[in-house]
């Protein structure tokens, strides 16, 4: 059973500047900012770990894969790479620009929850079912401190997965989950689900 469950989100990727992609399942890199990004975020997490016994999980994702390899080198571990931990499926916009994917926009309708985007998208509902199924599976086999290099949307199902919000709840609440902030999750000494540190940027302060 998880206790202690740190959350990063990748480092600043290509989708974020340039052509101005989409982001959703893009492959795009992590650009030099998003390296010294993931390099900090790994200085930071070495010391809370050093001498815990933990598993260590990213998304498969290159900007996200890259993000856990950097931080890895720093908490001496390998990442194991899953789909489920994928950021929200734009379907058919992946890959491209903003301004390409405004022309297969699907305009928002209620309820917003099942609201797909693009075609062949996922919903919000989609995205916490995805991430809520792979968080039940490793709850059952993970060791008691697990560390997670995912991506915004996908860090904020996984919180909703943490608290245990049902729909209403998930529907009326979002965090905000900058690129390499760590947000950390735990058990507190009451049996209580506690958001220990959420959206920590602390340690990027003198990232440019």
């Amino acid at each position: 059973m998880i206790k202690d469950l740190y959350i990063i989100r990748h480092g600043e990727a290509a989708h974020h500047i340039g052509e101005a992609l989409t982001g959703g399942w893009t492959n795009s890199g992590l650009t030099d900012k998003g390296r010294r990004q993931a390099e900090e975020a790994g200085k930071k997490l070495a010391p809370v770990l050093k001498g815990k016994s933990f598993d260590f999980y990213c998304s498969d994702l290159e900007r996200a894969w890259d993000t856990a390899d950097v931080i890895g080198r720093f908490i001496e571990k390998e990442p194991m790479a899953f789909r489920e931990l994928r950021e929200l499926n734009n379907g058919d916009a992946a890959n491209l620009s903003r301004q390409e994917a405004e022309k297969i926009f699907i305009p928002a309708r209620e309820p917003m929850m099942d609201w797909v985007p693009y075609p062949n998208a996922e919903s919000w509902r989609m995205l916490n079912n995805r991430v809520f199924e792979f968080m039940d599976r490793i709850d059952e086999t993970s060791k008691e401190t697990v560390v997670a290099v995912t991506h915004g949307g996908t860090a904020i199902a996984i919180i909703n997965w943490w608290l245990e919000l049902d729909d209403q709840h998930i529907s009326k609440t979002s965090f905000d989950i900058n690129p390499c902030s760590i947000t950390r999750l735990r058990i507190n000494g009451w049996g209580e689900k506690t958001i220990a540190r959420l959206n920590d940027t602390s340690h990027l302060a003198g990232v440019r």
